[in-house]
């Protein structure tokens, strides 16, 4: 990871371009924080307000103000859009119109300075340095390709081409939460930031009086700039992430009494992450066209350890290691003014990229496991044959089952999207195809020694393996069209949009153990005259394939002033099909495992509006996502869910802003900057049986910032009423757990600009 700084030292030594070009060359950012800055991303070739789909953006100043500092923190914000902060930074579950995935695959696509990050688990990282945050919202698969079936968050981050000078920060908060910043970017095309976090925690863990989710993270970035010739334009962006935390704070729930008990279990659980990220970036232009070149290098090493029965007995504990190394490569031509008519524009991209995982998993059964899981469903088999007496022996107390995995992806994409401006009508079409292959090479194994106990006689302990060892592979071509029509009636914006997209197919490397335990039950039982019953997981359940999705969607957005009063804001009605639908599913019994299935088919219908009012100091914000998102066609052998509400998404989100701003009319303490906020979820239900659920909830916040000559300082509190509510549910070995809110938290923090 040499070359960012090498790059870098390239840019100091070469000489400048002729600078006069550089504005036309890259669409430019405002040069301070506290206006709105612009979206350079180079695949929007058309402004956001003429795009025909729901868009929100958010500034820097409007993330500062409001503390959004990691991609949690636009829950609500953006309509329909929920990442609850549960389990640790690895889960990074995120759902958007009732849609969602709890492991593998996400449902919205992750942009960072036009880099696409290619591995959910680096989802959950700081937003620092961030100078706007844009999510599109509805499939974008036609220029953004696998997995941005409900949307794409495009991040950018400050660059040393447009902002100069200097930032640092600090904050202290509840649970001793603390939070330094300091950036620079001169103008000489360089810039650097870096940033650390630390919080002592919020859960406690009353087996041994811990905080099971204390957490560090540090952060970096290196981003360079620079025009090499006229025609000729140069970026690169450096970044790397380490993340050493603790996490998973969950309570066991039982279901009779509706009790729910406090936080306790005896084993380790915590997850470490190292995230890098290099990205090199050329605009070549001519009178005729233009060709942006993205290319980047990733790089993924994570560490997780988990109690998987959370509770203070010693059933059995998952651990998981992966390596991943990617590499992708985007091409996007798009045709200047001597190269397209005055009522067509369009743009053609080829994508393209390949990565491996190298993935270790193994599940450690301990005593209490060994017997509740294993010699439990052997022995009641067994004394129903010899009688009261007759039992299996294992000879290890505690036995692992490694599983190690080596998983390779590789897909290429060529996409092309055309952009017609008829009068007041600003017509799209566009088309992509994908293909994508990946493949699965797996070794799981567990020996133990075993002996039979039956009333005439006792055997010596014997070994028992079993070896679950092969390959899957599995490929796929998604076609995805786009129609979308926008009438511009000046003040007011109508637009219709049709559009297709898809979520990546993959592996279930959690259900190894399962199978590996399925199996090794059955060699404890080859020599005696006891069979156990099928369970029903086996090869076929490793691999699963795409969720696709197809969307109709009407709305309009509007803009409009006087007298001092402005409005603004936008409202859309939707419509998704959803067909071979990835869901999270337990097998039946005392399972430890999970996986994830094309389970069923589903639609999702809702509404969405953002409305915002200005008129002097005072300024009102309003966003609500309702979702009526039901299982369509659900059958998983046990019981039918069609009709059902699909799980863990929230019916409806909201959330609401007041600010008012005092000027002191003082050239060194400015002004004074007051604000409310509350945002609200629910209901959210937690199984696919609508049994259990999570009222609607509202959390209310407040902040003030006083505006210095040259720093500010603020005081933000979160959850200010103390509300409890439940953030995740789930079932583990037969048994229900619950992950409640966090109390009341008080920030206060000083900015200084350099």
């Amino acid at each position: 990871m040499i070359l960012p700084f090498l790059y870098t030292v390239l840019l100091a030594a070469l000489p400048a371009g002729e600078s006069a070009d550089v504005r036309d060359a890259v669409p430019a950012m405002t040069d301070t924080l506290s206006e709105a800055v612009l979206v350079s991303s180079f695949k929007q070739v058309l402004a956001l307000e003429r795009l025909a789909s729901p868009v929100t953006e958010i500034s820097a100043a409007q993330m500062e103000e409001r503390g959004v500092d990691d991609m949690k923190k636009l829950s609500a914000i953006v309509p329909n859009f929920q990442m609850p902060d549960y389990g640790s930074s690895m889960t990074s579950s995120i759902y958007l119109r009732g849609f969602g995935s709890r492991i593998d695959n996400p449902v919205i696509g992750l942009y960072v300075d036009d880099i696409p990050v290619m591995n959910k688990n680096a989802y959950d990282t700081g937003l620092y340095d961030i100078g706007s945050a844009v999510l599109l919202r509805g499939p974008q698969s036609t220029l953004y390709g696998r997995n941005s079936m409900c949307g794409v968050l495009a991040l950018e981050t400050l660059s040393p081409e447009d902002y100069h000078g200097g930032r640092v920060s600090l904050e202290y908060g509840s649970a001793n939460t603390v939070l330094a910043r300091l950036s620079v970017y001169g103008r000489s095309g360089v810039g650097a930031s870096v940033a650390y976090r630390h919080t002592d925690g919020y859960y406690l863990n009353t087996f041994d009086n811990s905080y099971v989710d204390r957490s560090d993270d540090l952060n970096f970035r290196l981003r360079a700039w620079k025009q090499l010739r006229r025609d000729l334009v140069f970026e690169n962006v450096f970044s790397v992430s380490l993340t050493d935390q603790g996490g998973y704070p969950y309570r066991e729930y039982d279901e009779e009494t509706g009790n729910i008990a406090p936080l306790s279990y005896n084993d380790e659980c915590g997850y470490r992450r190292i995230a890098a990220m290099d990205g090199l970036k050329f605009k070549y232009m001519t009178e005729k066209w233009t060709l942006n070149s993205v290319t980047s290098l990733q790089f993924l090493a994570d560490d997780l350890s988990m109690d998987q029965d959370f509770t203070e007995r010693s059933m059995f504990t998952l651990g998981q290691s992966q390596m991943e190394g990617a590499v992708t490569q985007e091409l996007i031509l798009k045709p200047e003014a001597a190269w397209r008519t005055p009522w067509w524009n369009w743009q053609t991209g080829f994508f393209a990229f390949g990565k491996y995982n190298s993935m270790s998993a193994p599940v450690r059964f301990k005593h209490d496991g060994i017997e509740d899981l294993i010699l439990a469903n052997a022995n009641s088999g067994l004394a129903s044959v010899f009688g009261e007496g007759a039992e299996f022996m294992l000879q290890e107390d505690e036995f692992d089952i490694p599983s190690d995995f080596g998983i390779a992806t590789a897909g290429a994409a060529l996409y092309h999207e055309s952009y017609f401006t008829l009068g007041r009508w600003t017509l799209t079409a566009g088309l992509r195809l994908d293909w994508e292959w990946t493949s699965m090479d797996y070794d799981s194994r567990a020996l133990v020694n075993y002996s039979i106990r039956l009333p005439f006689m006792t055997t010596d302990f014997t070994p028992a393996e079993y070896v679950y060892k092969g390959q899957v592979t599995n490929s796929y071509l998604e076609f995805m069209p786009k129609l979308s029509a926008l009438y511009d009636l000046g003040k007011v914006k109508l637009f219709a949009v049709f559009s297709e997209g898809y979520k990546s197919g993959g592996f279930n490397t959690q259900i190894f153990s399962d199978i590996v335990q399925n199996g090794l039950m059955a060699k404890l039982m080859e020599k005696s005259p006891v069979t156990l019953p099928e369970t029903g997981i086996d090869a076929h359940d490793t691999v699963y394939d795409p969720e696709k999705s197809m969307n109709v969607e009407v709305g309009s957005r509007f803009a409009f002033g006087s007298g001092g009063h402005s409005f603004s804001g936008s409202a859309s009605l939707y419509a998704i099909m959803c067909i071979n639908q990835q869901i999270t599913v337990f097998p039946s019994g005392s399972s430890t495992g999970r996986m994830m299935a094309n389970a069923g088919n589903s639609r999702s219908i809702g509404a969405e509006a953002e409305f915002g009012y200005r008129y002097r100091n005072f300024g009102l914000n309003l966003a609500y996502g309702f979702c009526d998102a039901r299982f369509t066609r659900y059958d998983d052998g046990q019981a039918d869910y069609s009709g059902k509400k699909i799980p863990y998404s929230p019916e409806h989100t909201l959330n609401a802003r007041a600010q008012y701003t005092w000027d002191m009319s003082n050239d060194y303490f400015r002004s004074i900057t007051a604000g409310v906020e509350v945002s609200a979820f629910g209901r959210i239900w937690w199984n696919e049986a609508n049994t259990i659920s999570q009222p609607f909830y509202a959390v209310l916040g407040a902040d003030v910032r006083g505006h210095f000559r040259w720093f500010d300082i603020f005081l933000r509190g979160e959850n200010l009423t103390g509300s409890q509510y439940a953030l995740f549910y789930f079932k583990s070995v037969g048994k229900s757990f619950f992950q409640m809110s966090r109390p009341l938290r008080l920030t206060v923090g000083l900015s200084v600009s350099l």
